[in-house]
């Protein structure tokens, strides 16, 4: 029984880490705390396009098709279908791919013991400012340990850790939005700067042109028509003595759109390495946006086969909880590109075998129930009969 209890007994609770007041420092000297760090990167997620370009990453990777290699054991391959559906690994991987803005991402496992099966039902997030990397504690590389509670996440049937590693193995991982950090500022920076020099040239200065016959006398009728007119308010009218002209001066605020162009672009560089895919090209030739697609999938392929081994891991926790001593099939995330629905048309008219799997589930053709359900449509035989004769000259 200590295999099972020691899963389906729930760990983490998230009300208790509101309470945690310390917090261990990063590993890292980007900054000085986690707590600190995490703090940085939401006020990240507030801005538009940074939080588009995050998503739009993450999206690309959470519809790829996943899918279990059928092993020898057939109710091992029965019981994964089943039981670990697209929907299971959508749950699982909406949590673990915010690595990819964060470095790491970590959630715990849920275990119900439902029809006979062990079966992951949930899986709960890990906040990130709530584990910590110390050195005197005896743990694997890599595997955090809840601080408050001073447990090391080790469970491998329990605790998911995902990095977006860049091959550093640093146990924070790699955030997309620390390399976009600098121009992020540089654009807060900017709209700062933008809203005050708006609010003091955005209403014009009035100047008032007179003459007078002493210096002494110019500066204090100069006073008093300044005072005068600070009084000014939309809409106002007024007469002054001794006065040749009232004029106004305006000022403009330029080449602020390119600041933040700049910065958008600088952005999107850092969160999914290319620009003219996500921002729009003035300039951009067919070439290059060709090779600006080609670099942003290869950092969505990336992405996926570093989620497809974290992935693994959850199978491997299946198949020992419910087939204990049988080998785990492989998960495996198709990241390749799929053939356009034109491509496959004209294979089948030509006679080529096509998957009708690989359509239900890559192209979302529906599925039909049984054959009652399942609709065709009839080819016209153009006068031949199954025999080949023409029908239309037999006809008397």
């Amino acid at each position: 029984m200590a295999r099972t209890n020691s899963v389906t007994s729930r760990v983490i609770d998230l009300n208790g880490f509101r309470s945690i007041a310390n917090y261990v420092s990063d590993t890292q000297d980007w900054i000085g705390s986690v707590k600190e760090r995490e703090s940085i990167f939401e006020e990240m997620r507030d801005d538009a396009r940074v939080e588009s370009l995050v998503i739009d990453r993450k999206n690309k990777v959470l519809q790829m098709y996943g899918s279990i290699t059928e092993g020898k054991n057939k109710k091992v391959n029965e019981a994964c279908e089943q039981l670990l559906t697209f929907n299971t690994f959508y749950k699982l991987n909406n949590i673990l791919l915010n690595a990819i803005p964060y470095g790491l991402a970590a959630c715990e496992v849920v275990w119900e013991f439902r029809g006979g099966w062990y079966v992951p039902v949930d899986f709960v997030p890990i906040p990130r400012t709530a584990l910590s990397f110390p050195q005197h504690v005896e743990r694997e590389w890599g595997v955090p340990v809840l601080t408050s509670q001073n447990i090391v996440l080790s469970d491998r049937r329990k605790f998911i850790i995902h990095r977006n590693d860049d091959g550093e193995l640093n146990v924070w991982g790699r955030p997309a939005l620390r390399s976009a950090y600098a121009f992020w500022k540089f654009k807060q920076l900017g709209v700062k700067f933008w809203a005050m020099a708006a609010e003091l040239c955005g209403v014009p200065s009035i100047l008032a042109i007179f003459e007078t016959k002493s210096e002494e006398e110019a500066r204090k009728r100069a006073a008093d028509l300044t005072a005068a007119l600070q009084n000014w308010e939309s809409g106002s009218s007024g007469a002054f003595g001794n006065v040749k002209d009232i004029r106004v001066v305006s000022s403009q605020i330029n080449d602020f759109n390119k600041i933040v162009e700049l910065c958008d672009t600088e952005i999107a560089y850092a969160i999914t390495g290319q620009a003219l895919t996500t921002n729009t090209a003035q300039y951009g030739t067919h070439a290059q946006g060709e090779t600006h697609v080609q670099t942003y999938d290869n950092l969505i392929k990336g992405d996926a086969y570093k989620l497809q081994l974290s992935d693994q891991q959850l199978v491997n926790a299946f198949i020992e909880l419910n087939f204990p001593g049988e080998v785990a099939p492989q998960y495996d995330i198709d990241s390749t590109d799929f053939a356009p629905w034109e491509v496959i048309r004209d294979a089948i008219d030509r006679g080529v075998p096509v998957s009708l799997k690989a359509l239900y589930n890559k192209i979302h053709l529906p599925e039909p129930v049984d054959e009652k359900d399942s609709f065709v449509k009839a080819q016209p035989s153009f006068g031949f009969s199954d025999q080949g004769k023409d029908d239309f000259f037999q006809k008397r």
